[in-house]
């Protein structure tokens, strides 16, 4: 296996894009085949990066959100197509903006719709519940309760719409678990997995270990300092399920390690059954919810959209059943269980990203080299 394209792709985004910093490893069959970290701490090319920084996951936190659940599917705590009323009363009557006009929902909201982002639920943070969660420093499930006051943006399952679902899976996964949600993934698929360097409220040290986040600014072309918060942290006692993990690249490969290997961890871990896994990582849209996704999410015409991460559906330049998903602030998730390989890239730069395809293509090619 020859890396050095892939060195020398990372090694140029700080010169080609501005990237400061990134890191990148691969996985095949629990073995690390592959790790680079390029760049620098900061923009002013000061100190480099040594590897075992922190980043911002953003949406990657998904995938484990979706395998909590998946886990409690396993054990009977959880359906799939249970109502999401089973676990918050509040969502029983939800109502549908249409028109400028406020309705009753036609279809109740399940579980299976906040896995799909078929919920109707939008990631508008300036909504009036979520505003008053932000000032009462709410929980996870008090602020998803407080949501329930919002009409939905369409009757549940007509349509794809890329929100908030995640954040009301992870409040059904407290409940159905009676763990906080952070707790719940630490306890059944982190610390079993081996896995130490996960947290959804990064302190001193983990900060001081943190690349300057940066965000692009489109109208300057130029990049400015985004902190080193995470706008998704809705309060400091909600645990995001869409967007609130922060991690080091060579812990959470474990977790994306054992999705590409059916479940199983490389400590011998099992956190899914295979079947789980094959079953979250279908295509689950079609019609109008399909059409939405790809106006949205502009995939390549091989994707589609699964239990809350996409997935490849046709043998292309890129195989057949590959699944994953992205971050915000440039992190990129990949899984091919066919060759039982995950890839890990991680950057700290809100709207702005290499370029994902090519960067899988070169490593691709190191593998069947």
């Amino acid at each position: 296996m020859s890396f050095g394209p892939v060195t020398e792709f990372l090694d140029g985004l700080e010169k080609t894009l501005g990237i400061p910093a990134c890191e990148c490893v691969v996985y095949r069959s629990h073995r690390e085949v592959y790790r680079h970290c390029a760049g620098h701490m900061d923009q002013t090319g000061g100190e480099p990066l040594r590897g075992g920084e922190w980043y911002w996951l953003y949406s990657c936190t998904k995938l484990a959100t979706v395998t909590a659940a998946m886990q409690l599917w396993e054990r009977g705590l959880l359906g799939i197509d249970d109502p999401v009323s089973k676990y918050f009363p509040e969502y029983a009557d939800m109502n549908v903006i249409e028109n400028g006009s406020v309705r009753p929902a036609v279809t109740a909201m399940t579980v299976r719709h906040l896995m799909t982002m078929t919920g109707g639920l939008s990631y508008d943070q300036t909504l009036p519940s979520v505003l008053e969660a932000k000032r009462k420093n709410a929980s996870t499930r008090e602020l998803i309760r407080m949501l329930a006051s919002e009409p939905l943006r369409f009757d549940p399952g007509t349509r794809f719409l890329y929100g908030m679902c995640h954040d009301v899976l992870a409040a059904v996964v407290e409940t159905a678990s009676g763990e906080r949600f952070s707790d719940y993934l630490e306890a059944h698929i982190f610390a079993p997995l081996g896995v130490t360097g996960v947290t959804f409220r990064p302190g001193r040290e983990e900060l001081e270990r943190m690349p300057s986040q940066l965000t692009w600014d489109e109208g300057g072309r130029c990049l400015r300092d985004a902190g080193r918060g995470n706008s998704h942290r809705l309060t400091p006692d909600y645990d995001s399920g869409g967007a609130g993990i922060c991690c080091r690249a060579e812990d959470y490969i474990l977790f994306l390690d054992s999705l590409a290997c059916s479940g199983e961890g490389a400590n011998g871990a099992r956190i899914l059954r295979p079947e789980t896994v094959s079953a979250m990582t279908e295509n689950r849209l079609s019609g109008q919810p399909m059409r939405d996704f790809c106006a949205a999410m502009k995939p390549s015409g091989s994707e589609g959209y699964a239990l809350g991460m996409r997935v490849h559906l046709i043998d292309d330049e890129f195989p057949k059943g590959e699944f994953g998903w992205d971050g915000a602030a440039g992190a990129l998730a990949v899984m091919d269980p066919g060759r039982r390989v995950s890839i890990l890239y991680l950057q700290h730069v809100l709207k702005l990203r290499p370029d994902y395809a090519e960067l899988t293509r070169l490593i691709y090619r190191a593998l069947d080299a």
